[in-house]
């Protein structure tokens, strides 16, 4: 019997609440006195406390659907908040890429009024060789000129990057000042020791060792490297780099001198073509 209870409790708290309903409806009927009863004052009590059970456990449903209602709309609001946020960080990595361009671009210009005696064919890297044997870069140039050739030195706004290499219509490879195959004529700027550029070869730089530089010769660290027009190359006073490390041999005619390009070669991304090498 207590099985069969359980298992139809649901309909029997149904009618329960039915039958008091009736009797209280009855009961109002004749109006609630004295004569109402134990039994209609019963019937009265359990509808009170049932009315109130409903009406508190609806209250609970209804604040449970406005707390899911504001999580729905919270979600929304998170959903639109990230989509702006990638928007913004978008649109800041272009401005800061256009930023970037311009100050490159403005650098170039003023390597270009530094040096009114030099024609400038721009051009930009397309590729770059990681080799350490192989210093080269791919550029394309930006208006395709006839007399460009094999030899032309190559310039960045911060100093000398190499010379052309190669050439295929607009395409062209440049064999940097730090290969180990360059040699470039060179002079230290404050007292114009005299001595030649040519790539070490590293795989972790690229750093440049100043060859034939007389150990009577009085260099320091940080001293400024520039062409010295020598050989009909490179026109001169172009920057080439600091001297970055001296070792004073024991013996023989010269010095071991390293440099540091004044290029970053990591982050070249445009260059200038010297169609007109300035040597006098």
């Amino acid at each position: 019997m207590f099985d069969l209870l359980l298992r139809f409790r649901t309909t029997a708290l149904l009618g329960v609440y039915l039958l008091a309903a009736a009797a209280l409806v009855l009961s109002g009927r004749r109006g609630v006195g004295p004569e109402v009863g134990v039994v209609g004052a019963a019937t009265f009590q359990a509808m009170t406390g049932t009315q109130a059970a409903a009406h508190a456990a609806t209250a609970s449903v209804a604040g449970a659907w406005d707390r899911y209602l504001d999580l729905v709309a919270v979600g929304d609001e998170n959903r639109r908040l990230r989509a702006e946020l990638d928007r913004l960080r978008d649109e800041h990595t272009r401005l800061l890429g256009v930023m970037q361009e311009n100050a490159r671009l403005r650098a170039m210009v003023g390597f270009g009024e530094a040096h009114p005696q030099l024609e400038l064919l721009p051009a930009r890297v397309v590729a770059k060789d990681v080799s350490p044997f192989f210093r080269v870069l791919s550029v394309r140039l930006l208006v395709r000129d006839p007399r460009v050739h094999p030899g032309l030195p190559v310039v960045a706004s911060s100093g000398v990057v190499g010379h052309v290499s190669a050439v295929v219509g607009t395409s062209a490879e440049v064999t940097l000042a730090v290969d180990p195959r360059s040699s470039i004529d060179v002079v230290v700027q404050h007292n114009r020791a005299r001595g030649v550029v040519q790539g070490l070869g590293h795989a972790d730089d690229y750093r440049a060792r100043i060859a034939y530089l007389l150990r009577r010769e009085e260099v320091a660290l940080g001293d400024v490297v520039v062409t010295s027009g020598m050989g009909g190359r490179f026109p001169p006073d172009l920057v080439v780099g600091r001297i970055a490390a001296i070792r004073e041999a024991s013996h023989g005619l010269f010095q071991e001198v390293q440099v540091e390009p004044s290029v970053d070669f990591a982050r070249l991304e445009e260059v200038f073509v010297i169609l007109d090498d300035g040597a006098p």
